[in-house]
């Protein structure tokens, strides 16, 4: 499956969103030993790598429908990214301080046009924490794309996308 240009197994996409759900969830675990054992086998079977890629997917395609650079121009852009980063920071329990600078970076390149995927692997190694910042990002903003266009929009967006990538 491409987004621009970079290849993600399909697999790993769907686990990263998982992983996402577990997050977007924390007030129901019950739901939480499905989503682990499946996110379990797609790491396993795909590696820790191709999901760190697939959330960056979903971190593009999530961002595709707050509206990107579209809505606002610049201006929101910044604003949106500032927000997201300040609720990240919240996280610091999960998420390293030092992730933020690229989860930022990850963010920005996607307001610019640009595939985060394929950004990212040009950007050189991925620390072993950084995954669970980015996964942090991708639920905040799927949790944002709910809140604008209504419960479930994220889930409904996302999964268009992946059909549309898979065809």
């Amino acid at each position: 499956m491409t987004m621009s240009g970079a290849q993600v197994q399909v697999g790993a996409v769907q686990a990263a969103w998982d992983q996402a759900s577990i997050l977007r969830s924390l007030d129901q675990p019950s739901a939480w030993p499905a989503l682990s054992e499946r996110v379990a086998t797609a790491a396993a079977l795909y590696g820790a790598g191709e999901l760190s890629r697939g959330t960056l997917w979903l971190i593009g395609g999530a961002l595709h429908l707050v509206g990107g650079g579209r809505l606002g121009g610049e201006g929101f852009a910044e604003q949106f990214t500032r927000t997201l980063m300040d609720k990240i920071g919240q996280w610091g329990d999960v998420v390293e301080p030092s992730d933020l600078p690229m989860v930022r970076r990850v963010v920005t390149a996607v307001f610019d046009g640009r595939d985060p995927v394929a950004w990212r692997d040009s950007a050189g190694p991925v620390p072993d924490s950084e995954p669970r910042a980015m996964t942090c990002a991708l639920a905040l903003i799927a949790d944002f794309v709910d809140h604008v266009d209504g419960p479930g929009a994220a889930d409904c967006g996302l999964l268009s996308a992946l059909s549309r990538a898979i065809d």
